[in-house]
């Protein structure tokens, strides 16, 4: 028996080959835009959208709370005996009367005008993958065109992300709240201190941890499925992310263990490639930092010095010019490493649903090897 999540890994090779050469400056400048601006695309897919709506790995503490934790504000708060650094809690303190000072009205516009960018970035995102699928569909590779074609389906799977992450991340959140009610505090809210648990306490603790870990599997399989085997569909279909679903359910209900090798083959390659990038950004970012030094050391000369490359406001200018030319040089130079990684992941994905449902892949089969296209779908 063979796995089509493994015969599409020759198939993806043929795809990104024909895809990118032989070379053209025109071609590989929108396929390299394409491919840093849409959403996952590559490696950074294997964890689905659902992170882009999800909280940081930190938890809470990426608001600024302490390493351990939310539970940790306990072990430095005044009630604990502990003294709390000054500085912190005059800067804290200072920062929340700043804040308090500025009309409510003033900040939920600023909040509600940052979520309308986040989320028409988001859906831009979302747009540039579905017209990479058009280039992987017709080999001629466009950014306006099928991005305002593909804008509205964007947004439908821009919508059922959203809702995805929500039930998604509800369950974990009413866990952490019900272990640590003072978890809130850091945002101002109070909530009763649950003390003397009893054994049907923790049992119901056990049990509401176990249902937030399935639904965030759940979850995490859904997103990922959405936005590697819906979203070509889609294109394929020129559907909405319902009829999406209900076509790529159709084709894989009866092989879900097709998706477990996917999972797993996609999971070795992300690494693989995660490597790769991850050994071109340090090579490329060394000697980019080398250049910057080099720089830096010529502007503190004939700033007279590094105080003054620190302490003036030239050698503050001069700092965060050489600081976002190098972040832009590393970009620029490792991107045609990150446009082989995401053209030949996303050809993968495509080429898998291929092997399970021609229809559904928007594959040439100008980047299929004939007798590959031959064994599509078979």
């Amino acid at each position: 028996m063979t796995w089509h999540a493994v015969d599409a890994l020759d198939r993806a090779v043929d795809a990104t080959r024909r895809l990118l050469f032989p070379f053209e400056a025109v071609r590989w400048v929108k396929l390299a835009f394409l491919a840093l601006f849409m959403v996952g695309g590559g490696a950074g897919m294997s964890g689905g959208a659902t992170s882009a709506f999800s909280a940081p790995a930190s938890g809470v503490g990426a608001l600024g709370a302490p390493a351990g934790g939310v539970g940790a504000w306990n072990d430095v708060s005044p009630d604990s005996g502990e003294a709390v650094p000054s500085g912190f809690e005059g800067t804290v303190s200072a920062g929340f009367e700043r804040l308090a000072e500025l009309d409510p009205g003033l900040l939920a516009g600023v909040a509600v005008g940052l979520l309308f960018v986040g989320t028409v970035l988001f859906a831009c995102s979302i747009a540039f993958r579905l017209a990479f699928y058009d280039a992987l569909a017709t080999t001629e590779v466009a950014i306006w065109r099928p991005f305002r074609d593909r804008f509205g389906q964007a947004l439908g799977l821009l919508g059922f992300s959203v809702v995805t992450a929500a039930v998604t991340v509800l369950p974990a959140a009413a866990l952490a709240v019900a272990l640590d009610p003072d978890a809130l505090r850091v945002l101002g809210v109070s909530v009763g201190a649950l003390s003397g648990r009893s054994p049907a306490a923790t049992s119901a603790f056990a049990v509401l941890g176990a249902l937030a870990a399935a639904v965030a599997l759940a979850g995490t399989v859904v997103s990922r499925l959405t936005f590697e085997f819906v979203a070509p569909a889609m294109v394929a279909r020129d559907v909405g992310v319902v009829d999406g679903w209900r076509a790529v359910w159709a084709s894989f209900r009866g092989s879900w263990a097709e998706v477990v090798v996917y999972v797993a083959v996609h999971f070795v390659l992300a690494a693989g490639v995660g490597i790769v990038q991850a050994v071109a950004v340090a090579f490329v970012g060394g000697g980019v930092a080398v250049a910057g030094l080099v720089a830096l050391l010529l502007a503190a000369v004939s700033l007279g010095g590094v105080e003054a490359l620190i302490g003036t406001t030239a050698g503050v200018i001069v700092l965060a010019t050489v600081l976002g030319c190098a972040v832009v040089a590393v970009v620029v130079l490792t991107l045609p490493v990150t446009l082989l990684v995401r053209t030949y992941l996303t050809a993968y994905e495509v080429s898998t649903l291929a092997g399970v449902d021609p229809d559904l892949a928007p594959l040439s089969t100008a980047l299929i090897a004939r007798d590959e296209s031959a064994s599509v779908g078979e």
